[in-house]
Order: C-alpha cells, then structure tokens, then sequence
C-alpha cells in the first residue's frame, strides 16, 4: 500500500478552509433579489392589465393567464392600486402625474399602480381632471 501524503497547509493558511459568508450580506443579497423579481413581477401586472383591457374579456387564454398572474402577485403581496379612468384625489405618493407640473385636486387615472401592504412599488399614473369650461349668462 502506497503511504498517504501528509496534507500540510499552504503558507500563510490552512488548506481548504473556507470562510463561512456573513449572514447579513447574504439576507441583503437575498432580499434585494426578492425586490427585483417584486418589481419586474409588478410591472408585469399592470402590463398585462393594459393588455386584458385592449383585448377585451373574449379570449379564454388570456383569462387563465391573468388569473395565474394575480395568483402569484396575491402571494408576493401585491396588489393593483387604481381603477383606469375613475377619478380620485391626487395622492403625490401613490400617484404620478402625467404633463403637468402642478398638482391638481382631482385626478383621472390612466394606468394602475401596484402597492404591497403600504408601500408602492409603482405610482398609478395619471392626469388632471379639467373642469368644465363656464358657460357665460345670456
């Protein structure tokens, strides 16, 4: 039988030791993951809104697909925040104002935003809500 070879450590360390990783990058690793794939999982959500509505309630495909969407937005904790073309009081946190500067009283929204508990990940986007020109006396 062949002797066994004596493992002796490399110079300046021991041989095949490995550091064990600090738990709290690894949890800051992870959770930033887990926002990333939150944020790319939100936008599909609203996407996928605008397409159900461009395509109308007909297609049986895309049904099945918006339910396993909101299946699994249900589960991250997410929500859509927002029903296109209602009107609301602006809110500067859950709303982006589209064209304009100032910010009015009411708003129109344009687009759904997605919120998680009370954090919103995407601002709903909107516009002013024009008041209806007087008409002057006769």
């Amino acid at each position: 039988m062949a002797a066994a070879k004596k493992n002796t450590p490399a110079q300046g360390g021991a041989k095949g030791v490995v550091a064990a990783p600090d738990g709290r990058l690894t949890n800051a690793l992870a959770g930033a993951s887990w926002a990333e794939a939150d944020e790319a999982l939100a936008e599909a959500l609203v996407e996928f809104a605008e397409l159900k509505r461009a395509l109308g309630d007909e297609y049986d495909a895309l049904s099945v697909a918006s339910q396993a969407l909101a299946r699994v937005a249900r589960r991250r904790g997410l929500a859509l925040i927002g029903d296109v073309g209602a009107t609301v009081p602006f809110d500067a946190v859950a709303h982006e104002l589209n064209g304009s500067s100032d910010a009015p009283a009411r708003v129109r929204i344009v687009r759904e935003g997605v919120m998680r508990g009370r954090d919103v990940l995407i601002r709903a986007v909107v516009a002013p809500v024009r008041k209806p020109a007087k008409r002057a006396p006769r």
